[in-house]
């Protein structure tokens, strides 16, 4: 490869991706996050309260790992712990109101984001790219290399998700 320009769509969508992951943590720094703790603030709000083991279950670490980030995001005040109605040994973690509040602002970053990347494209221009995307990613999966797999057990293989692709 003699100029950048010709580098293979892969090339370009791992520079694509290391670009984006920057430009999301110097927007978090300001909130004290880093994208593994901003990736299960956004599992807390859309799956609700779960245990810390469920939690780490959901992005492929071990709950001694998950213990470390959990106590950060409850210094932080963005969660919460509450003992499980049906068993008092569980503690389920949930998003505080500050949780919350900080989860519109990670939603606010990631428009701005997508702004700067789509900037110049038309609406059926975005769309065709989402599509194309899905359609690469489904395409992988589909692969030789991933046959019996499902998407849980190729992240836990290549680490945390939020750790290498926000």
């Amino acid at each position: 490869m003699k100029n950048i320009d010709d580098a293979s769509a892969f090339i370009v969508l791992h520079q694509l991706m290391h670009l984006s992951r920057y430009h999301a943590v110097m927007r978090m720094e300001d909130m004290n996050l880093n994208p593994s703790q901003a990736g299960i603030l956004f599992i807390l709000n859309s799956q609700g309260r779960l245990s810390q083991r469920q939690l780490a279950e959901q992005i492929g670490i071990t709950p001694p790992s998950m213990t470390v980030t959990l106590r950060k995001l409850e210094e932080l005040g963005y969660i919460r712990k509450e003992p499980d109605e049906c068993d008092q040994r569980i503690l389920r973690i949930c998003l505080s109101e500050a949780g919350k509040e900080c989860i519109g602002r990670l939603e606010f970053i990631m428009e701005e984001m997508e702004k700067i990347l789509y900037q110049g494209f038309t609406v059926e221009e975005r769309l065709l790219f989402r599509r194309l995307l899905l359609a690469m990613r489904e395409n992988m999966l589909k692969s030789k290399d991933f046959k019996g797999m499902d998407f849980k057990s190729i992240l836990k293989k290549t680490g945390p998700p939020m750790r290498q692709d926000f």
